[in-house]
């Protein structure tokens, strides 16, 4: 029994701590010292008015301090659950809303991309139609290609595709291919041309050397036969 009156005991002198630092930081003690004499002075001076406020305050206080808490409670209590079901209500009709939108987009993106994939099939089937008709891949003629009306058609904003085009369809045909490499097996190429490259370079650079030398050994030998040569007159001249 001692034991739970210390603890009730323990847990009001917490509770009053808490309250006095609560309104020590609303209200100072000075202010509130200051309160208490404003008071004690109104008491002395009206006694009788006094005494009904004070009677007062003490019947209907706590009744209106519960009613006050009550409300406070119940206000704050409604904003949390119309909080939780505005947030509920919300999602169900954002939920609701897409579905709906779902039904609407997923048809219409279908057809979309049936409608592109047709056209892509269909320009590519006319393309090689057109390069079956041109007997192979020959280019034809300035001015009269698909690419060129298209590009006549845009105001010329379409130049640097079909400028592209031609110099890669050129290219091939000259069995020389300068379009960049994307592609891994495209990489493999252009290192098989590198390579082909380098051994055409290293193959001049031989050549190069081997002319060089030739070129000193004919001027070794040359000075070689000016050398005899002078050796000779001065011979013939001692003996004359």
């Amino acid at each position: 029994m001692s034991g739970g009156m210390n603890t009730l005991q323990g847990i009001l002198g917490n509770m009053s701590r808490t309250i006095t630092k609560i309104l020590n930081k609303i209200l100072p003690p000075e202010k509130r010292a200051e309160i208490v004499t404003k008071l004690q002075q109104f008491a002395v001076n009206n006694p009788k008015l006094a005494a009904f406020i004070t009677t007062q305050i003490v019947l209907t206080g706590l009744p209106l301090l519960l009613f006050l808490t009550f409300s406070l409670t119940v206000f704050l209590f409604s904003l949390i659950a119309a909080l939780l079901i505005g947030l509920v209500a919300a999602l169900l009709f954002t939920v609701f809303m897409v579905g709906v939108a779902l039904v609407i987009v997923l048809p219409t993106v279908f057809m979309t991309t049936f409608a592109a994939s047709f056209i892509f099939l269909w320009g590519l089937g006319g393309y090689y139609l057109l390069k079956w008709f041109n007997e192979g891949d020959a280019p034809a003629p300035e001015g009269t290609a698909i690419g060129d009306r298209l590009n006549t058609w845009t105001g010329g904003r379409m130049g640097w595709l079909v400028d592209g085009a031609k110099r890669k369809q050129d290219d091939k045909h000259r069995g020389v291919d300068q379009s960049p490499k994307v592609h891994g097996s495209e990489n493999g190429d252009s290192t098989e041309g590198g390579k082909s490259t380098g051994v055409a370079e290293h193959t001049i650079e031989s050549k190069d050397q081997a002319t060089k030398q030739v070129e000193g050994v004919q001027k070794r030998t040359q000075n070689v036969t000016n050398g005899a040569s002078g050796a000779t007159s001065t011979a013939k001249g001692v003996a004359g």
